[in-house]
């Protein structure tokens, strides 16, 4: 049989029991070529008709790859990855083999063959930084190619497998951004996930891509809408009216959403200071029957955004919290320290809400050991050194205990009627990517929680405040602070 006429017959099969007949009578005469379609084949018959594929038939078909692996050329290569990760099956001994074959024909891939193995590569969670670095090389001459779906696959993959590489991910996005109309809901959903995944902050393409996906935010998957708001608050991005269209899209879908995609969108409203009290009713309506399959890290994310946005639902948080004392051992020390957060806004309130005792006893462990004694910054100290020469401030010090000694302030200062002013010198972190003198939810809950410690605060932004007014000299420091609120009341 000719080779040509063994390819047909390999597209032309119609069930899973046909093709793997064929490779039984013929595999022995494949050539690379109908390697690498057997497997794509397989592929389709599973995903188009819903054939079942057992596994020894795949490996049987994977085996024949494997002798023809030298022989293959870069179509070949791409193809038989992408089949393989749609026919969800892991081989750790092809896999390499592979990629060894694959990195000596990198110079012959195009846009399709980089997207598709990236692809199959993340799909399959096999990560060889390696590999990943040269085929990052062999396509960025290449990036004015590659349409919507292969842009927005690669950053994916590069998501996934926390492949970071700055430069890269600049020139995808350069290449995106003229194409992000032409992005589907899924391309955008995915994009703004892997730039968060990544800790990529560019706020001129989020901008864009938010002006694009907002006339489609009706057609986003409940995954895709959690997953945008998840990307824009792990970024720090903020648009109150993109969100709003967001919120009112997701609305309508939250009965589909699953636990962590509900408690992703809470936290990520709270992280963003996003407050719509109608939404986070409706959201929490759409928990409580869910709320047996919320795992510790959505238990935690979802109280600590109640208490953020401060959300009183006394019930809600009583059923929180007694879910969580159930599975304490399994809390990790950050969402421990998120529901103690959430304990002290409880107190704060003169909440009735029970909590209890081995869980409080843990969250408070798991804060004290956060809150070890931390030296002061030097910016800390120029501000502190700044503020003792201010009106009645002179007595001011660093890294004062809050008189329950669960709070470390900055620089405190005692005031002569009585009063304390608490001022914290605040990094870049706590605050919005995009509106960097907007504090973002934690910054906003522990101000909050000083201040229900009879402490008045004052927040003064180091980057983007401090630093420039400070090289302008001392009355200009002054001055600043003074703006602030830093004075006497």
């Amino acid at each position: 049989m000719s080779p040509s006429l063994l390819t047909s017959y390999i597209k032309g099969c119609t069930s899973s029991d046909e093709l793997l007949s064929l490779v039984e009578q013929y595999g022995q005469a494949f050539n690379q070529i109908h390697c690498a379609t057997v497997l794509s084949h397989a592929a389709q018959l599973v995903a188009r008709h819903r054939c079942v594929i057992p596994r020894s038939g795949i490996e049987r078909m994977v085996q024949l790859a494997q002798e023809q692996l030298p022989a293959m050329e870069a179509q070949a290569l791409a193809n038989s990855a992408y089949a393989l990760a749609k026919l969800g099956h892991k081989d750790d001994a092809f896999m390499p083999a592979l990629l060894k074959a694959a990195a000596l024909q990198l110079h012959d891939f195009i846009s399709q063959h980089v997207a598709n193995t990236a692809w199959a590569l993340a799909t399959l969670g096999h990560a060889d930084g390696a590999f990943m670095a040269a085929l990052v090389k062999a396509a960025m001459p290449q990036l004015r190619d590659f349409t919507p779906q292969e842009l927005a696959n690669t950053m994916w993959a590069l998501g996934t497998l926390g492949h970071a590489d700055a430069d890269f991910m600049a020139a995808l996005l350069e290449a995106a951004k003229p194409q992000l109309r032409d992005f589907t809901p899924q391309n955008l959903a995915n994009t703004a996930w892997a730039l968060a995944t990544l800790g990529h902050a560019d706020n001129d393409l989020m901008a864009a891509l938010l002006k694009a996906a907002k006339p489609q935010l009706r057609d986003f998957t409940p995954q895709n809408l959690a997953n945008m708001a998840w990307a824009l608050a792990t970024l720090g991005h903020t648009d109150r009216a993109f969100m709003a269209a967001l919120l009112a899209a997701a609305k309508l879908q939250l009965r589909e959403f699953n636990p962590q995609a509900l408690a992703n969108t809470a936290w990520a409203l709270a992280s963003l200071g996003h407050a719509d009290a109608a939404f986070m009713a409706a959201l929490l309506k759409a928990v409580k029957p869910q709320l047996r399959n919320f795992n510790p890290q959505n238990l935690a994310n979802t109280a600590w955004a109640l208490a953020v946005l401060d959300h009183a639902d006394t019930a809600f948080m009583e059923s929180v919290l007694q879910q969580a004392a159930g599975m304490v051992l399994s809390f990790e020390s950050q969402h421990l320290i998120q529901l103690f957060m959430c304990m002290l806004w409880l107190e704060d309130q003169h909440s009735d809400v029970v909590v209890h005792e081995q869980l409080a006893a843990a969250c408070k462990m798991a804060w004290m050991e956060e809150r070890h004694d931390a030296l002061p910054s030097r910016v800390q100290l120029e501000v502190l050194a700044v503020v003792r020469q201010l009106p009645d401030c002179s007595g001011a010090t660093s890294e004062q205990a809050t008189d329950d000694g669960l709070f470390s302030i900055d620089i405190a200062v005692q005031l002569p009627d009585g009063s304390r002013l608490a001022v914290e010198v605040d990094g870049p972190a706590h605050f919005l990517s995009n509106a960097p003198t907007v504090p973002d939810g934690a910054t906003r809950l522990h101000n909050r929680l000083l201040k229900a410690r009879g402490w008045r605060v004052a927040s003064v932004p180091a980057r983007t405040g401090w630093d420039p007014h400070a090289k302008r000299g001392q009355q200009a420091a002054q001055d600043y602070l003074l703006s602030l609120g830093v004075c006497p009341v």
